[in-house]
């Protein structure tokens, strides 16, 4: 039982500190991420910016193209238990594609993806099913 116990123990302490890690730099809060494409190791042109809430939850994704005009972003909302459950996602000109809703099962694995047109009709839908080794 001990032996469990310190186990769980280490692994509760690495998974904290890799995802407090991996939203922070030197015990500051990541807000904004710049992708470059580099050119003769200089930076040449912005390729993306992602923006981050307090939680450290992707909120913003911004993709723009060789001239440096947005080429398409996506906007993503959260629940309580932090789980991405909606995505919206615009072209060039900042107007809506296509929205995202995503759900989750008991365990808070993801159930569904249904995509919606702009005018709200049903685009498609993904259904996720697990199957767990035995």
């Amino acid at each position: 039982m001990k032996k469990t116990t310190i186990l769980l123990t280490i692994f509760a302490v690495f998974f904290a500190a890799n995802t407090f890690a991996a939203k922070t730099i030197d015990g500051k809060k990541i807000t904004e991420v710049k992708e470059w494409v580099m050119k003769n190791g200089k930076k040449d042109r912005l390729d993306k910016v992602t923006k981050y809430d307090a939680k450290g939850n992707k909120v913003e994704e911004v993709e723009y193209n060789k001239t440096g005009d947005q080429q398409k972003r996506v906007t993503f909302k959260y629940n309580d238990k932090d789980k991405c459950i909606e995505e919206s996602h615009f072209n060039e000109n900042n107007k809506l594609e296509k929205t995202i809703k995503i759900e989750y099962n008991s365990n808070g694995k993801k159930s569904s993806e249904k995509s919606y047109f702009p005018n709200g009709k049903l685009k498609g839908e993904h259904v996720f099913e697990y199957e767990l080794e035995k």
